[in-house]
């Protein structure tokens, strides 16, 4: 009965996979963010589900996430797309590759690590003691982190919204550099911040977000050559080699949790292991299990009931700026879904909060909602090759949809001056732009007239 069960996920989640197609079919684009946000649902769903053949899972709750992806979806039918006219640039001439994008893009390169580097000294780790007695210092600071007991300065918040700018700038002028080496210094700049964070903090979902951010970037710079594929034959080359690069930092940041001290290169590999797959793939079996009991079917474990929460669960960082006093523990939900040895998480997906906040109906009008306000910023993105706020917010939105599967991504506070950073960058950019161009216009204009004089 589990294996028919667990094949009708796979078909329920293949369904994801066609309503992106279907996305594409209608809008020509396969950028679109309804596309991409069934395109990652697919792979948050399908991976699991091909990976851990013997865990059972509910298919009414892949179900349920197949009908986020068509309520998402839904807007897009109603968009008159052949009347759009999308925008391109010529070669050689993208308003990305301004020395004032650039520039920028270094200045809070710059600010990323000095505030990385105040924040690590304001816990009281010397670098010395970090490079000497690493695994030690580490694990000391992941506990405090987990524990909430580390030292809030402003500088950890400055390296946060700072980093996250620096990756959505790098994705926007990452094209624009020709050389190798040029490009593999702005990736080095951009992506190095986090990757301290992961295997120094063991925050691991900073880097893929950074990742996704940045890859978001590339997607604007590929809708402005007339290319709104996700990837093609390079793009997987290059996503190999980074995976490759990915992979030991992401190890290291796992045994610093504690695995060093497991007794043995076999205790080790089956504690990596069971990180490895719990972070993966746990996500889905534990929303499942939530969304049985949710609905009055047999599960694992009981949950804890909540009142009307009103969105708090989805718009956390908000309420809390409102005054709110509601306490939730770290990680947000305590408790652990458990399968067998190896499987083991908190994670919910933000799915979980979305119901609690809206009902089941609810999530789904959200959904949609949601839907039909990042379809028109991509609308107004596409139209234009000097837009702003719906670029940066293309770039937060790819941040939203990589986080939905461990929560909402505006529970944290950092996205909303990241996106306020972000317009008003690129709004000063096109300024100026705009203003080279009419000084331009107007020497042009004269060299005319004194060579007709």
């Amino acid at each position: 009965m589990d294996i028919i069960l667990k094949i009708v996920g796979i078909f329920l989640s293949l369904g994801m996979l066609g309503v992106a197609y279907m996305v594409r079919r209608f809008s020509g684009s396969w950028q679109a963010p309804a596309s991409l946000y069934a395109v990652a649902w697919f792979l948050f769903t399908f991976i699991p589900l091909i990976a851990l053949p013997g865990v059972p899972v509910n298919p009414l709750a892949v179900g349920y996430i197949l009908l986020t992806c068509v309520a998402f979806a839904l807007p897009v039918l109603g968009t008159a797309w052949r009347e759009i006219p999308f925008a391109s640039e010529p070669l050689g001439e993208s308003e990305f590759d301004r020395p004032f994008l650039r520039y920028v893009f270094y200045l809070f390169a710059g600010l990323t690590i000095v505030s990385l580097v105040l924040s690590t000294l304001a816990q009281g780790v010397s670098l010395s003691s970090l490079m000497s007695n690493f695994f030690q210092v580490s694990n000391s600071l992941i506990a405090d982190r987990y524990n909430q007991s580390t030292t809030t300065t402003i500088f950890s918040q400055v390296s946060n919204v700072a980093s996250y700018v620096t990756v959505g700038l790098a994705g926007l002028v990452y094209p624009g550099y020709r050389s190798g080496w040029a490009r593999l210094r702005i990736l080095t700049i951009a992506m190095a911040p986090s990757l301290i964070v992961m295997t120094v903090f063991g925050a691991k979902g900073m880097i893929f977000l950074c990742i996704a951010m940045f890859y978001a970037g590339t997607l604007v710079r590929r809708s402005r050559d007339g290319d709104y594929r996700l990837m093609d034959r390079g793009t997987v080359t290059k996503a190999m080699i980074a995976a490759a690069i990915l992979l030991p930092f992401v190890a290291i940041s796992f045994i610093a949790r504690g695995l060093y001290e497991a007794g043995g290169a076999g205790a080790m590999a089956d504690g990596l292991y069971r990180y490895f797959v719990s972070y993966s793939c746990a996500h889905l079996y534990a929303f499942s299990d939530w969304f049985s009991w949710y609905v009055g079917m047999d599960a694992a474990q009981i949950y804890a009931k909540d009142g009307p929460t009103g969105g708090f669960y989805t718009f956390m960082s908000l309420f809390q700026l409102a005054g709110s006093d509601k306490q939730v523990p770290p990680g947000v939900y305590d408790e652990y879904f458990q399968y067998s040895w190896y499987l083991q998480t908190n994670i919910y997906t933000m799915f979980r909060g979305l119901i609690l906040d809206y009902t089941l109906i609810g999530s789904l009008v959200f959904s949609s909602v949601l839907g039909f306000v990042s379809n028109q910023c991509y609308v107004a993105m596409v139209r234009s090759k000097t837009a702003t706020w719906s670029i940066a917010f293309y770039l937060v939105f790819a941040g939203f949809i990589y986080t939905s599967f461990i929560i909402s991504l505006l529970i944290w506070n950092s996205m909303y001056p990241v996106f306020v950073i972000l317009g008003a960058v690129l709004l000063k950019n096109r300024d100026g732009a705009a203003a080279e161009r009419r000084r331009q216009t107007s020497a042009n204009l004269v060299t005319r007239m004194q060579a007709a004089a």
